[in-house]
């Protein structure tokens, strides 16, 4: 049979160059509309499917750009010559994506080089093709470690360290605050520049499958947590409800609430049976797990949240749902055993996995986010019977949002004890020498969760 040599094959598609494309496309919106990196890299995920390789490889060149755009963006201004500013915004992040590849990546720089000047004209932007060509022949001439030696000259020991791991000065500072040694604040400031792992939590009553314990790997802390490969979805818990994607920073502070309402060893007039509330339970994470734990302790469970839309969420972990401004909570005062305050913060404890928000958040948020979490305490001592327990939680290692408001609450209510919190941690936790528990994701592996726990003495007078 003849060939048919007018036919043409098909055209090869260069997966690396669309990854790249993808990855610039989703940087521009998240700039242009000051989106949230943790919902439009899903969303543009979804909208363009790509195979698992090629989606994990857009991911590392956003999420790995943001992390270290601080340090990425003091580069391209020594390599060109120019403030950041003076810089267009497609060929800006063409150059951050770059900067990415060839510092941290150690992508070859022909490959790198190549592939940024093909963005500029994919993008419209081909007038720059030049600029973006010899500022990254630059960049690419010296390593990661040189370019932080050149770029360092001069700068104290904060702004070298804000320089080298990305981070805003002020975070540094905050790091120092709490840890006390630079090594501490290095440690930490490295880990949230490092990918975490998806962690997958199976709910109380409920056990792992054989295959999902074959797909997954046991995780550090607990046997209720596992590392998850791929799409969570694919195991049927997480398909079923019958377990979430959690860090188990997160799962660990809710357990020691848990542990600590129903402990054997706990004092004789603690919380046994009651309600048990979650304040500010959107997403639903620890509502789900804390659902479970007080229906095993025969109590009652209810879920409070102010959003609509939260709430809505919230109802794939429990009917426990009521939606309400926990400030003025429908519960009456002193009925409640055991409540969790997963207070609203500043979300600094989680850098590792929202890494835009290191350049989102600013220091004078502090103040106000301090003033709310104080509130809502107050509003849980009125709602906690004699005896209860109240778990404050943040995802934050800043102190105004953890040890500061620990003891301003308790020097407004002398009818509260603080807790060993540590008595209810994995025993081999390495765990500084106070009640309360702060982790850090160098140290321990998970975000930075803060937990104190307080106990209404059991004399005090019910309101």
């Amino acid at each position: 049979m003849a060939r048919n040599l007018n036919k043409r094959r098909p055209e090869r598609i260069d997966s690396g160059f669309e990854s790249r494309n993808l990855a610039l496309g989703v940087l521009l919106k998240i700039e242009a509309h000051d989106g949230y990196a943790n919902l439009v890299l899903p969303s543009e995920l979804r909208r363009f499917p790509l195979e698992a390789r090629n989606a994990a490889f857009v991911t590392e060149l956003v999420y790995g750009t943001l992390r270290k755009r601080l340090f990425y963006d003091k580069v391209i201004e020594s390599a060109a010559s120019r403030k950041i500013g003076k810089i267009d915004r497609t060929p800006l992040n063409i150059l951050r994506i770059t900067a990415h590849q060839l510092l941290t990546l150690q992508t070859p720089p022909h490959a790198a080089v190549d592939s940024a000047v093909r963005l500029v004209v994919r993008n419209k932007s081909g007038s720059a093709s030049g600029f973006v060509n010899a500022i990254s022949r630059r960049i690419s001439e010296k390593s990661e470690s040189t370019w932080i030696d050149n770029l360092s000259e001069g700068l104290n020991e904060l702004e070298k360290l804000s320089l080298e791991y990305a981070h805003p000065q002020w975070i540094v500072e905050k790091y120092l605050e709490r840890l006390g040694d630079m090594e501490s604040v290095k440690r930490e400031l490295a880990a949230n520049n490092v990918n975490p792992r998806t962690t997958g939590v199976i709910y109380p009553g409920h056990q792992w499958s054989r295959q999902s314990l074959s797909n997954s790997q046991e995780s550090h802390w607990s046997s209720s947590c596992r590392y998850l490969e791929g799409n969570p979805e694919q195991f049927e818990e997480i398909r079923n409800a019958h377990g979430g994607v959690q860090d188990q920073g997160s799962f660990l502070v809710a357990q020691a609430l848990s542990l600590a309402a129903s402990s054997e060893d706990g004092p004789e007039d603690g919380p046994k049976v009651g309600i048990w509330v979650d304040l500010c339970a959107g997403p639903g994470g620890k509502a789900a797990l804390l659902s479970r734990w007080a229906g095993h302790s025969s109590a009652n469970f209810l879920a409070l949240e102010i959003s609509e839309h939260r709430a809505g969420l919230l109802t794939r972990m429990t009917d426990q749902v009521v939606i309400a401004d926990s400030l003025k909570a429908p519960i009456r005062p002193g009925s409640t055993s055991v409540i969790l305050l997963d207070a609203p913060c500043s979300g600094l404890g989680a850098l590792r996995r929202r890494p835009d928000a290191r350049h989102r958040k600013k220091p004078e948020e502090l103040a106000d986010l301090a003033d709310l979490q104080r509130k809502l305490m107050k509003a849980a001592v009125e709602l906690l019977s004699a005896g209860g327990i109240l778990g404050y939680v943040t995802c934050s290692p800043v102190g105004e949002e953890t040890t500061m408001n620990r003891d301003w609450l308790l020097e407004q209510e002398k009818n509260l004890e603080l807790l060993d919190a540590r008595k209810y941690m994995p025993k081999n936790m390495e765990l500084a020498e106070n009640f309360d528990i702060q982790l850090w994701p160098g140290l321990h592996g998970t975000d930075a969760m803060y937990l104190a726990l307080f106990r209404k003495k059991p004399s005090a007078a019910i309101g």
